[in-house]
């Protein structure tokens, strides 16, 4: 069963993410900070993928994409940035930090879905 790290400090995003994508049958932790995110990743938790909100107080999703990449022993994780900035430069600069995709606010459940299955397949139901 794939885990799923989704990073976000709106609690309602996080509160819906974790139930669609528990719904979906993968495991989901969350992360209401970049600095929450880095711990969870540095510790000896299994994350298959990061689903990673831009803005956030602490230290934003951009600076997190960088360190996780940064990382050889954490580099490989895919990460999806998920995120109301949609300009054309802001998506740039996802990829520039590493980012494996970049899915705009408002939530398209399906987009998500699809890009989740790119990176970490179907759920860990049916593998």
């Amino acid at each position: 069963m794939a885990n799923i790290l989704v990073v976000d400090d709106e609690k309602d995003v996080l509160i819906l993410m974790e139930k669609i994508l528990k719904y979906k049958g993968y495991e989901v932790i969350t992360a209401d900070s970049g600095n929450k995110a880095l711990d969870v990743i540095n510790s000896e938790t299994k994350i298959d993928l990061v689903i990673l909100d831009i803005m956030m107080p602490d230290i934003n999703g951009w600076e997190v994409c960088r360190k996780i990449k940064s990382n050889p022993r954490v580099s490989s994780i895919p990460v999806v940035m998920l995120s109301a900035l949609f300009l054309e430069e802001h998506i740039k600069t996802s990829f520039e930090v590493g980012a494996d995709d970049h899915i705009t606010k408002p939530v398209n459940f399906q987009k998500i879905s699809d890009v989740i299955y790119q990176f970490v397949g179907d759920s860990g139901i049916s593998g």
